[in-house]
């Protein structure tokens, strides 16, 4: 019998951060609210579907920024075997800043949403098309080291990675803090199983929706008519979150800090 537990503390990260940002941010617990903190790593040459030590976990899964929506999934998933979860996940990146009160008040919140965050794309079309988007192109350009790291498995030229430039006109969130409840994980694990993990599945219509973490969740969600519920789970302001007198917006739980790019 799997134990049970509210949720989980979803903190994605890379072996790239291990001595940074996994060091800088660490949280001072590995529960709040009866809620386990998990850190997720990737590596694509592992034997088995993970390896977990302490409270972080491999998974067998590469390691590089394209590949995101993959090791969320794919972390959803070992963490469903692993666990009864009984509300949901608190996705989380590498280097936030967190008030561990607030934190704690988001996590003991009753009727939380399917899908919370910050909104990124708001729009009113409901025509959902394929936009031409230099996110990912405009990273690896930058980023052409990540090439040679055998970790991020990235068998590819680079002329190839910036072709990856058409993804979905769609809402959703900012992905550094985003809630997703156990429906909506559900959700997820299925869509992505159909592309069979792929996250350079290509759609005529809309482009290559799972390049991008954050529109790869709001589109398999918007394909089961599951719409962002607009919560502003973190700032990028320093002085929202830190300040003392914090009467700024009460829903923010964590400054991100963006540091070691």
């Amino acid at each position: 019998m799997k134990p049970i537990i509210p949720g989980v503390i979803l903190i994605i990260s890379c072996h790239k951060h291990k001595d940074t940002r996994l060091k800088e941010f660490a949280l001072s617990k590995n529960e709040y609210a009866g809620w386990k903190v998990f850190i997720i790593l990737g590596n694509p040459l592992l034997e088995s579907s993970c390896v977990i030590d302490g409270n972080v976990i491999t998974i067998k899964c590469e390691d590089s920024y394209v590949h995101i929506m993959k090791k969320l999934v794919m972390s959803i998933y070992v963490l469903f075997e692993l666990y009864d979860i009984q509300e949901g996940i608190l996705r989380c990146g590498d280097d936030l800043i967190f008030n561990e009160d607030k934190l704690e008040n988001f996590l003991k919140m009753p009727d939380k949403k399917d899908y919370m965050g910050k909104i990124a794309n708001p729009i009113v079309d409901k025509i959902i098309t394929k936009n031409f988007n230099r996110f990912m192109p405009d990273y690896f350009y930058r980023n052409q080291d990540d090439l040679q790291n055998p970790l991020n498995g990235l068998d590819m030229s680079l002329n190839h990675l910036l072709h990856l430039n058409q993804t979905p006109n769609i809402t959703y969130t900012g992905g550094v803090v985003v809630y997703l409840s156990k429906n909506a994980c559900s959700i997820l694990i299925n869509e992505f199983k159909e592309t069979h993990w792929n996250v350079f599945y290509y759609y005529v219509t809309y482009g290559f929706p799972y390049i991008i973490e954050d529109i790869g969740v709001g589109f398999a969600l918007w394909k089961n008519n599951i719409l962002p519920v607009n919560y502003e789970l973190y700032t990028d302001k320093q002085y929202d979150i830190l300040t003392i007198e914090n009467d700024i917006n009460e829903e923010y739980i964590a400054y991100h800090t963006n540091k070691y790019k």
